[in-house]
């Protein structure tokens, strides 16, 4: 743990345009500094820099944050990891504070680093000078794997017949039990140790740091089962690691787009063939998992399927685990009886790279897919709503909820009102949407509108925040997307007399970091003058629609009362209800500016 005044001196000591500087071109341009993104492909650039706020942000991609955000996205580092080289940079030296328990973590998960990175560099030996070797290299010609990609990937080998690699990590000192923990040996007890991989090709897994974390195995003849992966352990998740993805990360960042396959051994052929934006699921299905880790690098996420029955099915039951994942995703379907490395090996890049180009959104293929798997009758259209409905609950863009609903009243004649019903579930009971999604979208897009407005406010006019602190009901007025930020500026404004941006981001996850940088570059734009005129329509606003979901619930608690024939109850409300219309009211007439139009 590093202290926070130590990481306050290497952020206010360090110049963010300098540090990215070292990484790309900035030109400068007014207050800020302007370059192409390095996290997704461009040519007219938008990111943009800015020295006196210590921030960054890309109009493009969204990027955004402060200068350890920077290093964080663009070579995956941890915090920590990010501070440190910030620090080394401007000869700041880092002593970490750290409690025995967290200390002893560290280091206990570092060592297991190094064991993985130990037995990776032992398997690789094996398969250039082990006896067993001509038969692995007989193997990999078969495949048409050059030994340039093996190298490239860190292939290596298990020799069969076991016990050698106990043996090694014994001569060489390092720790039995966490090779049994990682899943390289298992203690069958007595001070005995069998080794989980043996007779097999295997394909280091590494994480976008390229620290390895794990290992697949395939057997080279034909014993079962053909690939065995690492067991779970605190370095690998196989629901959430992705073959290849330390080697293509740049290629995908470079054409904006990553191909999704099933096998290593389809990376390894893909990639020999010069398509190098291409990452592997580990044996299993796509994960929700998989897709946020991809969505970092790009929005273009292609699944390749088989284009037999097997594979069309797959393709549509993956749209749901996109969305689940924040993406909406595309599929790419191979001919009847093809994979990728026997299609790219017979066909070739060119024909390859076609079948990619021609990928489809799989909201279209799911919708389509629906009507085939269903029919298209009355009742079969019934069905179909309650299928989109359920999937929709898991669509957490109101933009996307509303352009699903289109799509599916366009390509299968299905009457909106019926996507935007609650699902009903197997036992009949409805099951509510998240957010309501597709309804009344203007109003939610207005109110964000006037939130996210006042927050680009408090950011750039100090003088405003005394205004909006005052507000005594604020974190009822705006919602829980916006609650923790506005929290934050007044948090900080009232520690520290000022609002310094670059350390407000780091107090928030990466998206809303990012989100915050944004709306403190699109406020230098704004006079003050013209400041203060938005600041109040934007109060007024949210004060209003506050006031006014007051006054509809009150009118609900009014009516029940009447129902349950409660006159107590129902004077209580009727006074409750006077006083919020009194109120709003008033808040019209106090109104001291004209109306403005909301940024």
């Amino acid at each position: 743990m590093i202290s926070d005044e130590k990481i306050r001196e290497i952020r206010e000591r360090a110049s963010i345009v300098e540090v990215i500087s070292d990484y790309l071109t900035l030109k400068k341009v007014g207050s800020n500094y302007l370059g192409l993104c390095p996290f997704h492909a461009e040519k007219t650039p938008s990111f943009t820099s800015n020295e006196e706020k210590g921030i960054f942000h890309c109009f493009g991609c969204g990027a955004g944050g402060n200068v350890f955000n920077f290093l964080m996205q663009y070579d995956h580092l941890n915090f920590p990891e990010a501070v440190e080289r910030v620090g080394r940079r401007y000869g700041i030296v880092i002593q970490r504070v750290e409690g025995s328990l967290a200390r002893r973590e560290g280091e206990r998960k570092e060592g297991l680093y190094r064991l993985n990175e130990w037995a990776a560099a032992y398997f690789q030996k094996a398969l250039y000078k082990h006896p067993e070797r001509d038969r692995v290299a007989r193997y990999l010609k078969a495949r048409g794997v050059e030994e340039q990609i093996a190298r490239r990937f860190a292939l290596g080998y298990a020799p069969s017949g076991g016990y050698r690699l106990a043996s090694s990590v014994q001569k060489e000192g390092l720790s039995m039990s966490d090779a049994v923990r990682l899943g390289l040996l298992s203690d069958k007890g007595q001070g005995r140790y069998g080794e989980r991989f043996f007779g097999r090709l295997m394909f280091p897994i590494m994480d976008p740091a390229g620290k390895v974390v794990g290992f697949g195995g395939r057997v080279i003849d034909e014993g079962l089962p053909k690939y065995l992966n690492s067991a779970e352990t605190p370095l690998f998740h196989k629901s959430a690691q992705v073959y290849g993805l330390f080697q293509a990360k740049e290629s995908i960042r470079a054409v904006d787009r990553v191909v999704v396959v099933e096998g290593y051994l389809d990376v390894l052929a893909l990639a020999q063939s010069g398509i190098s934006y291409v990452v592997a699921t580990l044996g299993t299905s796509l994960t929700p998992d998989h897709v946020r880790i991809l969505r970092r690098y790009t929005k273009n996420v292609i699944a390749l399927f088989d284009g037999d029955e097997a594979g069309r099915k797959a393709a549509a039951r993956s749209f749901e685990i996109f969305v689940e994942g924040g993406l909406l995703g595309q599929a790419a379907f191979l001919p009847d009886g093809e994979d990728p490395d026997s299609f790219v090996r017979s066909r070739g890049k060119e024909s390859l790279e076609a079948v990619i180009d021609q990928a489809i959104p799989l909201a279209d293929y799911f919708l389509t897919w629906l009507e085939g798997q269903y029919g298209k009758s009355l009742e079969d259209k019934s069905r179909i709503a309650q299928e989109i409905s359920r999937v929709l609950t898991k669509v957490r863009n109101p933009f996307e909820v509303d352009l699903l609903i289109r799509r599916a009243t366009d390509l299968l004649g299905i009457r909106e009102e019926l996507l935007r019903q609650p699902p009903v579930s197997s036992r009949g009971v409805s099951t509510p949407h998240r957010d309501r999604p597709g309804q009344d979208l203007t109003g939610r897009v207005r109110e964000d509108l006037a939130e996210s407005s006042l927050v680009t406010l408090m950011l750039c006019f100090p003088s405003l925040l005394a205004r909006v602190g005052e507000v005594a009901e604020i974190d009822r007025l705006v919602s829980s997307k916006w609650r923790g930020i506005v929290r934050g500026i007044l948090s900080e404004w009232r520690e520290r007399g000022k609002v310094d941006v670059a350390h407000l981001t780091q107090s928030f996850p990466p998206e809303q970091a990012a989100e915050v940088a944004a709306l403190a570059l699109q406020g230098e734009t704004i006079g003050e003058d013209e400041g203060d005129r938005m600041a109040e329509d934007c109060l007024f606003y949210l004060k209003r629609k506050y006031l006014k979901g007051l006054e509809e619930d009150l009118r609900k608690a009014i009516r029940v009362a009447e129902e349950r024939k409660d006159d107590k109850d129902k004077r209580e409300r009727m006074i409750e209800w006077q006083e919020v219309v009194r109120r709003k009211q008033h808040l019209v007439h106090q109104r001291s500016f004209p109306r403005t139009a909301i940024r």
